[in-house]
């Protein structure tokens, strides 16, 4: 198994950092389109998606996907990326406690897929840039995942949800939070946050200001790793699929990153559109 996950990730690695670093904006947007549609063939079959409607549904994302990323208006991408803003950090916590189910309402998750993938990928196009802003936001999700699994393995005692992902603990969740939060400070910033405000225009100040989106992006990375293994749990199955070999399928892999990235988008956004 192991050997299996290094040499597929060993594959794509490469052909993950060439599509960002190398291909033209549009073909980037394709790339990014294509990544949704796989994420929305697992969707409908981790929510209990069936009919017609559930083998047109990764097309129809697809096409939804980039229509929005061509043709809407940026104040309409701003708004959809607070939304889902809103939704990680406000909502997420309440269904995560109460474990609402998503397999009984059928076709209906379809917008509740869509809620999730669209302004994650929008937020690939955003973010991009020269390839370096998106990828230092994706690594913070894999640090939080990385430091967070020999925190726990290493000191883990108190499970942080043992009836949805019996193998987390809040210790790994500590572990996380501080290695995000001493990448966040060694990383250069692109911009300041809160400009606005005089006293946080210091370089002390943005520092602690940087530390505190670090914890919250660290929180969003759990929340959004936590529902996939509700969501997994409530359809008694392991993996989202079997796309990646020793490693699940592509929800498995961008669980934190559904979170992370439109939270990232929303604040570069609202740096360069203040309200």
């Amino acid at each position: 198994m192991l050997k299996t996950r290094v040499l597929t990730t060993l594959l794509l690695l490469p052909l993950v950092l060439a599509a960002l670093f190398l291909l033209p904006p549009m073909a980037w947007t394709l790339f990014c389109g294509l990544l949704m549609g796989l994420a929305a063939w697992e969707w409908k079959n981790l929510v209990g998606m069936h009919g017609r409607f559930s083998m047109c549904y990764p097309l129809l994302t697809v096409v939804l996907f980039l229509l929005c990323s061509r043709f809407a208006p940026i104040y309409f991408i701003y708004g959809l990326l607070l939304a889902s803003l809103f939704f990680w950090l406000f909502l997420v916590p309440f269904w995560l406690k109460f474990k609402w189910p998503l397999n009984s309402v059928g076709n209906l998750n379809a917008f509740s897929g869509w809620a999730l993938l669209i302004p994650a990928g929008l937020s690939m196009i955003v973010l991009r840039g020269n390839g370096w802003p998106l990828l230092c936001v994706m690594a913070i999700a894999w640090v939080a995942d990385s430091f967070a699994y020999f925190s726990g393995k290493k000191f883990g005692k108190k499970k942080l949800a043992p009836n949805i992902s019996p193998g987390k603990s809040w210790e790994g969740v500590y572990g996380g939070a501080l290695a995000v939060v001493c990448y966040s400070l060694l990383i250069p910033k692109p911009f300041l946050l809160l400009p606005s405000i005089v006293v946080l225009q210091s370089q002390t100040a943005q520092m602690f200001v940087w530390a505190i989106f670090a914890l919250v992006l660290t929180a969003a990375s759990v929340m959004g790793d936590l529902l996939e293994s509700l969501l997994k749990r409530q359809r008694g199955i392991k993996d989202s699929s079997h796309l990646l070999p020793g490693h699940g399928g592509i929800l498995d892999r961008v669980d934190s990153l559904l979170a992370i990235l439109p939270i990232s988008a929303a604040i570069y956004l609202l740096h360069l559109m203040p309200l």
